[in-house]
């Protein structure tokens, strides 16, 4: 169950990390860059999935920990921004969306290293 999980885990992060390659697209005129940016919706909601089944089984493991769930939460809300956003075109909704991306890098990053179970 470990190697499923660890593998949810870093499918996570890999869609999670391709999204963010949407933030590059207009600083470069990569045709890369430009078709994963293209992508970006797909990818996030890839790493949502991804991100709720790989809680779901760290929960049944034993293994559930708050860096985790700080981690999900994050990219639940950058979800919900970005898709308000894209429904209702308020630049807020963008704002907090991109706001949210980013925390939401760090948290992955700090849930990786620490691996906390507080």
């Amino acid at each position: 169950m470990e190697n499923i999980y660890g593998l949810l885990g870093i499918l996570t992060v890999v869609f999670a990390v391709l999204a963010s390659v949407n933030a590059m697209k207009k600083y470069t005129s990569n045709k890369i860059v430009r078709y994963i940016a293209k992508k970006h919706k797909i990818f996030g909601i890839h790493a949502l999935v991804f991100g709720i089944l790989h809680m779901i089984l760290a929960v049944i493991d034993g293994e559930l920990r708050l860096t985790g769930v700080l981690v999900l939460s994050f990219i639940f809300l950058t979800a919900l921004f970005g898709g308000l956003f894209y429904k209702l075109k308020k630049k807020h909704f963008y704002l907090i969306h991109r706001g949210l991306a980013m925390t939401t890098i760090v948290l992955i990053i700090i849930h990786i290293i620490f691996n906390s179970s507080i």
